[in-house]
């Protein structure tokens, strides 16, 4: 059919009105693909910031770095299976005493090299850390000489006791912490370590979001250290990067709902120190992360991620991380995602 080119602009700019309408509704539907493909290596520059604003010494900051890398062994309807693997981690004690920077440097170290296999759903979201049990032996093992070298050092600058009493106890100690590793380091506290970031990653795959739509849901929130899910509040955001249109960017907060069941959330304030359970629900107690990942809208993958979280409570525990992971060869900054978010 040949359009006349008589036909009135009265008519014609309607039409083209509607096509420009509906390219730009169908434009600001984005979805989030799962970006796995078998036998794809996607590496990442990984830092961690992490302060403890109450801790022993006062408080204390501490940078972890390593490189990231994530090997897709397989990806069909049925499932995904990835291989996380970290190289060349370090960290330094930014702020404070340095005692936890010293401990965890040789914990690092033996732990890089040692894949943690992820298994994905067909869709890609996060199912389970395979052979988890082998993996917490690992982190055991590597943790125990720190957990040694603390004691002795907490037993060294106690109350002044002969040799003998002290070497008595240093013994008993040890005993202890031997015979309790399974419950110091747990499963389920090795599983959140290995998962954490895939979760981050996964967070939003499959979903089909409207740009500058606010959705809020009542997704759970972890536990910093166990992984327990817990009742959680959650507010997020899509938009199209205005400098790279290929880009889309989302923006969540996600917090403790502080109205949850009191049992969920004294479970929380037991893991963040807590010595007493209470009645009601605990005053004080707070969990939340602030966070952004910018992923390409044909395939998926992630060029930036960051988060930044706060656990709190009361003069027991406060602890704040920013997390980040940028594309190895991602043409995206810092710098960029800063400016970006001043806009």
């Amino acid at each position: 059919m040949t359009l006349s080119p008589r036909l009135p602009a009265a008519v014609l700019l309607p039409a083209l009105l509607f096509a420009q309408a509906t390219v730009a509704s169908a434009a600001e539907r984005v979805r989030v693909p799962a970006p796995w493909i078998a036998g794809q290596t996607v590496a990442y520059d990984d830092e961690a910031l992490q302060r403890d604003a109450v801790g022993e010494d006062g408080p204390s900051t501490r940078r972890i770095t390593d490189r990231t890398e994530i090997r897709v062994e397989s990806a069909g309807r049925d499932g995904i299976v990835l291989a996380w693997t970290t190289r060349d981690s370090r960290v330094e004690a930014v702020e404070g005493d340095r005692t936890m920077a010293d401990l965890l440097a040789p914990v690092l170290a033996s732990l890089d090299e040692v894949p943690a296999v992820i298994e994905l759903d067909g869709d890609g979201r996060y199912r389970r850390v395979r052979d988890l049990d082998a993996l917490a032996g690992r982190v055991r093992a590597a943790m125990l000489p720190a957990f040694l070298t603390n004691l002795e050092r907490t037993l060294g600058a106690g109350a002044k006791v002969d040799k003998i009493g002290r070497d008595d106890a240093l013994e008993a100690a040890r005993r202890d912490l031997q015979a309790n590793m399974d419950t110091i380091v747990s499963r389920d506290s090795v599983e959140a370590g290995a998962a954490m970031q895939q979760r981050l990653l996964s967070a939003f795959v499959g979903k089909t979001l409207v740009a500058g739509r606010r959705y809020t849901d009542r997704e759970p929130i972890l536990s910093p250290i166990e992984g327990r899910p817990l009742p959680g509040l959650r507010e997020y955001t899509l938009e199209i990067d205005r400098d790279d249109p290929s880009l889309a960017r989302i923006r969540w907060t996600h917090r403790l709902d502080a109205g949850g069941a009191p049992a969920a959330l004294w479970a929380l304030a037991k893991e963040l120190g807590a010595e007493t359970l209470g009645d009601g629900r605990p005053a004080d107690l707070a969990l939340e992360q602030t966070g952004t990942l910018l992923f390409r809208r044909d395939t998926g993958v992630v060029e930036l991620l960051q988060t930044d979280e706060r656990s709190k409570y009361g003069a027991a525990h406060d602890e704040t991380e920013r997390h980040r992971m940028r594309r190895v060869g991602a043409a995206r900054t810092w710098a960029q995602e800063e400016a970006a978010r001043q806009r």
